[in-house]
């Protein structure tokens, strides 16, 4: 007499001989998992729906063709090899220790300044050869610093290069960053001392003018100012973002890696930095032109969030 029902041994499960029996997720009844699997499924397409063709897309595209991240180390080691040499050989033959000066500029503590003074020699060592071919080749320096950031904007925008036509431009930006340093030393802790949230406005607003009047003189004036607005916001709202992760951490860093490795760790810290800076003059350029093409503003953003209650 054959019994009905599956074949098998005595007690083995209906799954088959080969296949072992369907768990039970925690929590879910074994009727209620397809349910639970098709709720996941529509909600991965709902957000996959709304990435598509969305700002956050395009702004994931304009990054891709710009090849972000190569960018961004390429601008880091033109400013540590260039940018930094130079910061530093001005402040040297203005009389200023260069240490002292830029452990200033990055918000050090006292203990991470003494660190970081490592680093260099003093100030009159500084100044005493930088003369004849060494200041022709510090001019050199910068205006590699200046050529980089240059490029990268023409990039962003879609812009050709003028050539030789752009050296004009090169070398009176290059002296406008020279006021621009001296000038930002020279007011900066007046400006800090007054108190973290003023000290972020100034930032904000001083910034954002500085990366605005930047683009629209290295672009040879080819874009509006109004095109040219937003991505200066965005810049500068990175800026002061940058200025704030790092005003919190940098000096613990300075010292964890100077106990650790020595000078050389702090000289890692130094790229960290300039990489941050790279990443920040990428990303508020690119923001801005999305920001400026889409037709986003605050005003909608916030009128959007209120319809969505």
């Amino acid at each position: 007499m054959i019994p009905d029902g599956p074949l098998g041994a005595p007690g083995q499960s209906a799954n088959g001989p080969d296949r072992p029996p369907q768990k039970e997720q925690p929590g879910v009844k074994a009727h209620d998992q397809p349910r639970v699997g098709r709720r996941v499924r529509h909600g991965i397409e709902a957000v996959g729906e709304k990435y598509s063709g969305s700002a956050a897309e395009d702004l994931w595209h304009r990054l891709d063709a710009l090849d972000f991240m190569n960018q961004a180390m390429v601008l880091t080691g033109t400013l540590l090899l260039c940018a930094l040499p130079f910061v530093l050989a001005t402040a040297g033959l203005a009389g200023v220790s260069a240490e002292s000066s830029l452990a200033r500029r990055l918000g050090l503590n006292r203990q991470a300044a003494a660190d970081f003074s490592h680093l260099f020699t003093s100030s009159g060592a500084t100044s005493a050869p930088v003369t004849g071919i060494s200041f022709a080749l510090l001019v050199l320096f910068g205006l590699a610093g200046v050529s980089v950031v240059q490029e990268l904007y023409l990039r962003a925008f879609g812009l050709d290069r003028r050539g030789v036509r752009d050296l004009p431009r090169k070398l009176i930006s290059l002296g406008l960053t020279v006021g621009w340093l001296f000038l930002t030393a020279l007011v900066g802790p007046s400006v800090r001392a007054v108190g973290p949230a003023v000290y972020g406005l100034v930032i904000l607003v001083v910034f954002t003018g500085f990366w605005w009047f930047s683009m629209r003189f290295l672009l040879a004036g080819r874009i509006p100012w109004r095109r040219l607005f937003p991505s200066a916001v965005a810049t500068g709202l990175c800026w002061l973002g940058m200025v704030a992760v790092f005003a919190a951490t940098f000096s613990g860093m300075v010292i964890s890696s100077y106990n650790r490795y020595g000078p050389i760790g702090i000289v890692f810290d130094i790229m960290s930095y300039l990489l941050a800076i790279g990443v920040v003059i990428i990303l508020g350029a690119v923001v801005g032109i999305v920001w400026h093409e889409r037709g986003l503003s605050f005003r909608a953003a916030i009128g959007k969030s209120r319809r969505a209650r």
